[in-house]
């Protein structure tokens, strides 16, 4: 029971009484709701009895779940009441019932009965940007930034306003905090950063260069203004922001770690080894730094740099359960699996052990065969976390499938199914293996099996029409299909190999190339590259078409369907 119902039902039971006896003479009633009258007397020379009807009203109304009515209900407790916590309830309750108006009618209520109330202020704040007041909105952010600091009390702005359902009215709001203070570095801060939340991209990169220009010597201004440019698709002017902000301050760790992220998407890898020894030359102890570092390097594909910090973080004694995980994954991509298990094996603990499990079962699968696997595979499969389980079942059907045991991957799958009936993921993996062995009518039934349940699934759209399209002559089917999923996903590689793949069964052969090297470009994929060779072949492109399939089989020497392309390419 609430407090406020604590003190109100004594009185609530005394009004009760009075009520029976008064209606029994015939007395007047005042009706304060559907389902509860004040005596007309007791109303008038007791007002707190008109409180308490309307708390108990209220609260009863907000236990069945019915937050419009039991708002209504204590904001007109709150109307009547001194007490700053029915204030806040109407409030809450109003919000719960996203009636903004009477939320902020309560909220104006709670900050007249609590006028240093800092809560009080941030939701009025946010409910006058919403019904478009930002003047009122601003001078009571000025005084949240005033109550919790310049720092604090911006970036509670930033989160505050980003919740208002007015943008313009909050960026407008925001503005007139930069106007009333416009030597405040955080109020300029707010402004762009406000502005990227909105994805007012353009206003971002304005307010922010205005902010450098105006304090050179803020760091954040400079990164914002960074990331403003990078979203206005801009690298070169966003990697210039970020040389400047490190030539400024060269002894930010934080600036030098945006800048080598940075040097990693442009794909800047010269520049990356210095950036990287300049960093931990700051920290040379730091394992976050090194981690960091070290995952850096392997998404710019410098195995031998990654290797090297997660050796010197395992050195360190810091973090060992992330850096054997993490050289396992190296290792695994390299190719050597005995070292690969090696590190699996000693992730016991931590966020990748679950991960680090199931990678050792494929490995062991791999390197012994699937029967040596096949106990590690059966334990994750009876895993009480049903998200290990199922991902269990796929991995070890996945590795059935690439070595060619596609009864045993099916057989593996149908156990799943009985422990996941209905599982999407199942459903699709067994229609790869069904593709896979050659039962494409099996295979189209797992997929449109997806499709009855999420008719506008991408990968089910996709792997269907791929089907069709490669071993079928349906391919005007199988344009409609992998249509559908590339709608969905113009930026997927899969897709767009697919797109490309049943553009030339139709014969659309320049088309066909256009797709087929824009997903190669972002996916060195054998199988991609295998479509690729074949499309440059036929456009008479024979020697390009013969560099693709060497470049690919160079990554991966034992792709099946690269390996078959080059031999029918060569009789």
């Amino acid at each position: 029971m609430s407090r406020l119902l604590a003190v109100a039902l004594p009185a609530l039971l005394v009004a009760g009484c009075a009520q029976t006896q008064l209606n029994a003479s015939g007395s007047e009633y005042i009706e304060v709701a559907p389902i509860l009258s004040i005596p007309g007397p007791m109303a008038a020379e007791d007002p707190d009895a008109k409180v308490l009807f309307s708390l108990l009203a209220a609260e009863m109304a907000a236990q069945s779940g019915d937050y419009e009515q039991a708002s209504t209900y204590y904001l007109a407790a709150a109307r009547l009441s001194a007490d700053r916590q029915v204030a806040e309830r109407a409030t809450r309750l109003a919000l719960f019932a996203r009636n903004h108006p009477r939320a902020l009618v309560a909220a104006e209520r709670w900050l007249e009965l609590a006028p240093d109330s800092i809560e009080a202020m941030q939701i009025a704040a946010v409910l006058m940007t919403t019904t478009g007041r930002d003047r009122e909105a601003a001078d009571l952010l000025q005084r949240v930034v005033a109550q919790l600091g310049s720092a604090d009390g911006y970036r509670v702005v930033v989160s505050l306003l980003a919740q208002s359902e007015d943008r313009e009215a909050a960026l407008r709001a925001v503005q007139r905090l930069v106007d009333a203070s416009p030597d405040e570095a955080a109020a300029w801060q707010a402004h762009a950063e406000l502005a990227l939340r909105f994805e007012e991209l353009q206003l971002a990169g304005r307010v922010a260069r205005a902010g450098v220009e105006r304090f050179p010597d803020v760091v954040q201004l400079r990164m914002t203004l960074a990331r403003a440019l990078t979203e206005l698709e801009d690298p070169d002017a966003a990697m210039a922001a970020l040389a400047a902000a490190v030539e400024a301050h060269p002894d930010r760790r934080d600036v030098r770690l945006a800048y080598a992220r940075a040097l990693v998407e442009v794909e800047d890898f010269e520049r990356v080894r210095p950036e990287f020894d300049r960093l931990l030359a700051l920290a040379p102890d730091d394992a976050e730094l090194l981690l960091t570092t070290a995952l850096l390097s392997l998404e710019a594909g410098r195995f031998d740099l990654a290797q090297e910090y997660l050796e010197r973080l395992l050195a360190s004694g810091q973090r060992a359960q992330d850096a054997h995980y993490y050289l396992g994954r190296l290792h695994e991509q390299a190719g050597d699996l005995q070292a690969a298990r090696r590190a699996y094996e000693n992730v016991d603990t931590g966020v990748h052990a679950d991960d680090a499990r199931l990678r050792l079962a494929s490995v062991t699968a791999e390197l012994d065969g699937p029967e040596a696997a096949r106990p590690l595979f059966d334990w994750l499969q009876q895993d009480t976390d049903e998200g290990i389980a199922l991902r269990a079942y796929l991995a070890e059907a996945n590795v059935l499938r690439d070595i060619g045991e596609f009864d045993t991957a099916l057989r593996r799958l149908a156990e799943g199914l009985i422990h996941f009936p209905g599982s999407e993921q199942l459903l699709y993996m067994r229609g790869l293996v069904n593709e896979r062995a050659g039962d494409i009518p099996a295979a189209e039934a797992d997929f449109r099996a997806i499709l009855e349940m999420d008719p506008e699934n991408a990968a089910a759209l996709n792997a269907l029409g791929y089907t069709l399209a490669d071993r079928t002559d349906r391919y005007e089917e199988a344009y409609d299909l992998i249509t559908r999923a590339y709608e969905q996903r113009p930026d997927d590689a899969a897709i767009i190999d697919s797109y490309g793949w049943v553009l030339y069964r139709r014969g659309r052969l320049d088309e066909a190339l256009v797709k087929l090297e824009r997903a190669y470009d972002l996916m060195k994929d054998g199988e991609i590259a295998s479509n690729l060779a074949v499309v440059l072949w036929e456009l008479g492109r024979r020697e390009e078409s013969r560099a693709v399939i060497e470049e690919a089989l160079e990554r991966d020497p034992d792709h099946e369907r690269l390996q078959r392309v080059r031999r029918e390419l060569q009789e």
